[in-house]
Formats: C-alpha cells, sequence, structure tokens
C-alpha cells in the first residue's frame, strides 16, 4: 500500500471508510473518493481537502491509485469493474489487514458499544500526551471524523468490526471485547459461528486481552489463554460499583463523566484497562473521561424548543435501543418520545418481537419504513409489522414532526434513532417546533 500515492475510497461518506480517508489524507497520501449523497460526513471531508465525486460515471480507472470500496458498495456497477480482480482495488477488510501488519494494533470490538469504547481510549491516549494513530466509525466534538494520523503511527487504537468478518485477519496485538450479542446473522448465519468468530479474534490477539464478564457469553468463553476481566462482579479484575466509580486492586476511584447510561460507563471501564495495560494510570485515563464530550450519535442532545429536548442515536439494535431508552427515561422527567427507522431488512425480521418489547419501554414509539443499507426487500418484512401498544407506524419521515407536534409538552424529550438517514430528522422536528410555536 505504501507504493500508492492516490487513494480512492469508494463510499466515502460511510462512518467506517470516512475514518479511513481522513486517517490516510493526514499521512500525506492524496485522497478522493466517491458517495451517492452528501452529508455532514462529505462535508467535514471536503474541509479536510478530499476531493469528493458524487456521479459514478466520474469514477476511473487508474494504475496508480489504490481504490479501497465498502463492503456494501457493488464495484462491478462503475468503470472499476472491468479491472475488479486487479490488486490496486481492495475491500476494506483487506485494507486494514494489510495496514496491521506493519502497526501494534491495539484493537476494540463487541457488537455493542465499540464505537464509543475506542473513541474514548482514543481520547485517553491525546490527553495523556500520546499521539498515537486511530480509527474508529463515528465523529466526536474533540476530533470530528475518527481517523487520526499521528506522530507515532507505529501504534494505531482500531475499532475491529465484525461485520462480514472484517476483524478476522487483522493482526491485533492488545484487545477489548465489549460484549457479544446476536447481530449480522445474515452474514453468520447461526449465533455459533458469530460466537466462533470472536472466539478466534481473542485466541489470535497476540498480547493483552481484556473481556466484559458482565456479558454473560464472554464470561463463560472457553479460551486457549488467559484474559483480563472487568464487570459488576466482586470477582473481577476490575470492579464496576454503583454505576460511579470502579475498584482495581483494593483501590476506588470515582467516574466523572458526560455521557448518560449505564452502558457507557462499562465502555470507560473497557477503555480505562486497555490504557491501564499500556502506561496510563487509571487516575489519568479518569481525568481524560472528564473531558470526553462523547460520540456524536450516541444519545448526542441536539436542542430544545418550548423545552421539549430532542436526542439522536445510531442504536439499531434492540439491545442498543434498550439500552438508550432505560438511559434517557432515567435522565429526563416528562415524557419519553421515540422515533425509530429500522436498518436493514434482514435485521428487521430477525428482531422484530425483540424491537417491539425495546420500543414499548417509552411512553410512545413511532416506527418509519426501513432502511435497506444496499438491501433488496424481504417478502412481509415492513416497518408496519412492529406496530402494537403504544407503537405507531407512520410511512414517511416527512409525517413524523407535524404529528409529535400536537403531543408533545414542555418537559418531555424526543429521541430519533437507528442508522439510516433518521439522524437527518432530530434537526427537522426542532425547527418544525420552533416554527409553529
Amino acid at each position: 500500500m505504501e507504493n500508492f500515492k492516490k487513494v480512492y475510497i469508494l463510499g466515502i461518506g460511510g462512518t467506517g471508510m470516512s475514518s479511513i480517508a481522513k486517517y490516510i489524507s493526514q499521512s500525506g497520501i492524496e485522497v478522493k473518493g466517491y458517495d451517492q449523497r452528501k452529508s455532514y460526513v462529505t462535508n467535514a471531508l471536503q474541509q479536510e481537502g478530499i476531493v469528493i465525486d458524487f456521479n459514478l460515471e466520474d469514477i476511473n480507472y487508474h494504475n496508480d491509485t489504490l481504490y479501497v470500496f465498502s463492503t456494501a458498495f457493488d464495484v462491478s456497477k462503475t468503470n472499476l469493474g472491468p479491472h475488479i480482480q486487479n490488486d490496486n482495488i481492495i475491500s476494506r477488510p483487506k485494507y486494514l489487514e494489510n495496514l496491521s501488519k506493519n502497526k501494534y494494533i491495539i484493537g476494540v470490538t463487541g457488537t455493542h458499544g465499540k464505537t464509543s469504547t475506542t473513541a474514548i481510549l482514543s481520547h485517553i491516549f491525546h490527553y495523556n500526551n500520546k499521539d498515537v494513530s486511530y480509527i474508529y466509525g463515528g465523529s466526536t466534538s474533540f476530533n470530528g471524523i475518527g481517523g487520526h494520523y499521528g506522530k507515532n503511527d507505529e501504534v494505531l487504537i482500531l475499532e475491529a468490526d465484525e461485520a462480514f468478518n472484517t476483524f478476522e485477519n487483522i493482526l491485533i496485538q492488545d484487545l477489548v471485547v465489549t460484549n457479544i450479542d446476536e447481530d449480522h446473522l445474515d452474514y453468520y448465519q447461526t449465533y455459533e459461528k458469530l460466537v466462533d468468530a470472536f472466539k478466534n479474534v481473542i485466541n489470535n490477539s497476540k498480547r493483552s486481552i481484556v473481556l466484559n464478564f458482565d456479558n454473560t457469553e464472554l464470561k463463560k468463553m472457553n479460551l486457549a489463554k488467559d484474559v483480563y476481566n472487568y464487570s459488576s462482579s466482586d470477582s473481577s479484575d476490575i470492579v464496576i460499583k454503583d454505576s460511579k466509580k470502579i475498584i482495581h486492586e483494593n483501590t476506588e476511584y470515582n467516574i466523572e463523566t458526560h455521557m448518560i447510561g449505564d452502558h457507557f460507563i462499562s465502555n470507560i471501564v473497557g477503555a480505562v484497562y486497555l490504557a491501564l495495560l499500556n502506561g496510563i494510570s487509571i487516575q489519568d485515563s479518569l481525568n481524560a473521561i472528564k473531558h470526553f464530550p462523547g460520540v456524536k450519535r450516541r444519545a448526542e442532545y441536539l436542542g430544545s424548543v418550548n423545552g421539549v429536548n430532542v436526542y439522536d442515536d445510531y442504536g439499531h439494535h434492540p439491545t442498543e435501543i434498550d439500552s438508550t431508552i432505560e438511559a434517557l427515561k432515567n435522565h429526563v422527567t416528562g415524557k419519553l418520545f421515540v422515533v425509530f427507522q429500522p436498518h436493514r431488512y434482514t435485521r428487521t425480521k430477525l428482531h422484530q418481537q425483540k424491537f417491539k418489547e425495546s420500543l414499548q419501554k417509552a411512553q410512545e414509539s413511532i416506527v418509519v419504513d426501513i432502511y435497506p443499507s444496499g438491501e433488496k426487500p424481504i417478502p412481509g418484512v415492513t416497518s408496519k409489522n412492529l406496530e402494537g401498544d403504544n407503537i405507531k407506524y407512520l410511512k414517511s419521515m416527512r409525517a413524523v414532526p407535524n404529528y409529535l407536534s400536537s403531543r408533545v409538552k414542555e418537559g418531555d424529550t424526543i429521541l430519533t434513532i437507528g442508522a439510516g438517514d433518521i439522524t437527518l430528522l432530530g434537526p427537522q422536528i426542532l425547527k418544525y417546533l420552533d416554527d409553529i410555536k
């Protein structure tokens, strides 16, 4: 890869691809890319000096360019199609695999919480003057898009994604696993194969391994090597107490954070433990946490109009939705209204009942049409199937602001949640409420 002076990213607006683009650009290599639509991510990349095409016909093949494509991107539909077997056209997993061969990889993986944990860990290192590189699929206010090329580029903090088995061949030295839950079964086919994939990654890690023992699957896992662990159990290496404190080697530490929800405490502790194993004391890590603003679209506060608060979240799995709803219910005083956009037909089909159970924990929930993310529709699988007690289906997101305006009162909270374009809805709701006040 070092032989290429130009890199072209296909699907550059995605969370995983944008961070790679920023990392490569900061390393001094010319980066261009394509995406089908403009977004806050593409705008941020353009401000970094990255040229972005929005027309497929603008993608042309050059021998001196490395082309990196998202697993959700169909290269055959572009002018690169006749060259698809060439060595300079590679997938994101292959790029990360190649990158890891010459780096000390500190990896973070898990079904839930890996982006936040990676971002927290990256922040801890930088707050403590360790300018390492990092790549994760999210954005924060402390450094924007989650890609950075550090002065100490030998060390790379990396979000190791289980989707499409991306993490399989990444050479990881230190690893934290946040949890294992049912997801991406359209790829793995069975939950057992998903668990085996995580187990292989854990066993293949070279040095320190940290596992969340509050996750049943991780705690019962039979492994070929010793691990460090954290949980709410007094028997753990690091003990979480009352979601506010941790205990390590008979010393108690207080956690101060801006993030809302017990699940973020678990993410913090995983990051703190991995930092400790890399020479950063627990107290120095916790000092950094005080100043960590959180990851964009993780219970992100968007604003308030007439006392109605609006939050946005990336959650697209029942466990994530459940955690975010519970966190906000404990944080706010009025009613909680949730607007959910299911992500992918396969996931909606697999978790239909669990989605309903999670959404029913809010005072009222609205579901809009499924965001396909490149999937073809599955007959009989629709968002309307999620209707039930206090869950209403609205076909169009455009109808949501008006519908909510007649139902919310001062002190109430609206949460938009999902991995698709529902992130655009929160600002629209705020504007609508402001226009009618």
